[in-house]
Parts: structure tokens; C-alpha cells; sequence
């Protein structure tokens, strides 16, 4: 089983709940993240959802980006902001 976890302090702190098995003492072993591996992973998804996206039709791209910008528009009546919304080209 693999959780996420960060070092903080000195000490290693899970980001998410740990399994109800692991109880005081259990021993784990700990290993850094193959980031090279992960890096070509999200490079090879890129590329597929850039293949993906490329067979959208522009007019539905279009009607998303207007569904996008109306649900900002309503959000932004509402109080509510989106600062890292990507602007559109």
C-alpha cells in the first residue's frame, strides 16, 4: 500500500488518513518518488490529451470556453473568484 507524505519538522507526516492496520510500531519503508519515471508519465498524458483534444471540433471548444465563461461570470455575481483561471488565448 502507498500513501503521500511529507517531511516536516524533522518528521514524516502523511497527507491522507493511514490504514486502520498500521498501528503503533509498524514498521515501514520509505522511498523517494521515481520522478523521472512520473516526468515521461505526465509527458506521455500530455501528449495523448493534446491528440484527444485536437479531434474536439473548434465549435465545441468554443462551446465550452462560453460555458466556462458564464460559469465564471455567475460565480463572480456569487462572491466567488477563480485566480488561476487560465485566460484564454
Amino acid at each position: 500500500m502507498t500513501i503521500q507524505a511529507i517531511v516536516r519538522d524533522g518528521r514524516i507526516q502523511p497527507l491522507e488518513p493511514i490504514p486502520p492496520g498500521w498501528t503503533e510500531g509498524h514498521e515501514l519503508v520509505i522511498e523517494e518518488p521515481d520522478l523521472i519515471g512520473t516526468v515521461a508519465e505526465v509527458g506521455q498524458w500530455a501528449r495523448e490529451l493534446e491528440a484527444s483534444t485536437a479531434r474536439i471540433p473548434a465549435e465545441e471548444h468554443e462551446l465550452l470556453e462560453r460555458a466556462l465563461e458564464e460559469i465564471v461570470r455567475i460565480a463572480a455575481a456569487e462572491g466567488v473568484s477563480f485566480t488561476a483561471w487560465p485566460a484564454s488565448p
